[in-house]
């Protein structure tokens, strides 16, 4: 019954915030409640202080600001590969990425433009200058297989692009753990307005 009612009380400072489910539902804040729970001991409840209560909703808070960095680091470079190396502070790992992606991109747009039918290319048909329904109906006048080839470079390029954001997203979350493990990135919990909704609730504060 005690803990439950902790953990309720802990739960209610926490839920001030807009993220509060999000912060229930991440990795490691099962483990920090326990582990603040443990440290309270047999602390009769009438006992307890706001300043015990906050220990606790810190404590949990830094464990789901861990997490949020580093599925924010995951999340970046699955979008752009090497963002989030870059946000873990491996400027070369980043970097690299970085080049792979934009290698992919403009290998897939190059090999899908010129496997374009030759009229719609930029050496037969001036974009600039010719009216928009005869470019229009140069388009439709190709069939769906004369596009086929494009198309197909088009998606394997964009399946590549994917595969490499897989492994630039894992390499990020591993880079943004280890910096969080080597102290390369501290966080302090603090009250106060979060983001723009007006709240109030744990806030975030990184330090490099």
């Amino acid at each position: 019954m005690k803990r439950t009612l902790i953990a309720l009380s802990v739960l209610c400072l926490i839920a001030a915030g807009a993220g509060a489910q999000q912060m229930m539902a991440g990795p490691g804040f099962e483990q920090e409640l326990a582990a603040a729970l443990q440290d309270l001991g047999s602390t009769p409840i009438g006992t307890l202080t706001v300043e015990d209560l906050t220990k606790i909703a810190a404590r949990v808070s830094i464990a789901e600001q861990k997490a949020r960095y580093v599925q924010r680091a995951r999340m970046a470079s699955m979008v752009i590969p090497g963002v989030g190396q870059l946000i873990s502070g491996d400027t070369l790992g980043g970097s690299l990425y970085l080049t792979a992606d934009l290698a992919v991109v403009a290998g897939t747009l190059l090999g899908a433009y010129f496997l374009l039918p030759s009229n719609v290319q930029f050496n037969q048909l001036d974009y600039f200058n010719t009216p928009l329904t005869t470019i229009s109906s140069t388009w439709n006048g190709n069939t769906v297989l004369q596009y086929l080839p494009a198309a197909g470079v088009m998606a394997g390029g964009m399946l590549v692009k994917m595969i490499l954001g897989h492994f630039a997203a894992v390499g990020a979350a591993h880079d943004a753990r280890e910096a969080i493990s080597q102290g390369k990135v501290t966080f302090t919990p603090h009250f106060g307005p979060m983001g723009g909704g007006g709240g109030m609730g744990m806030g975030m504060d990184m330090r490099f």
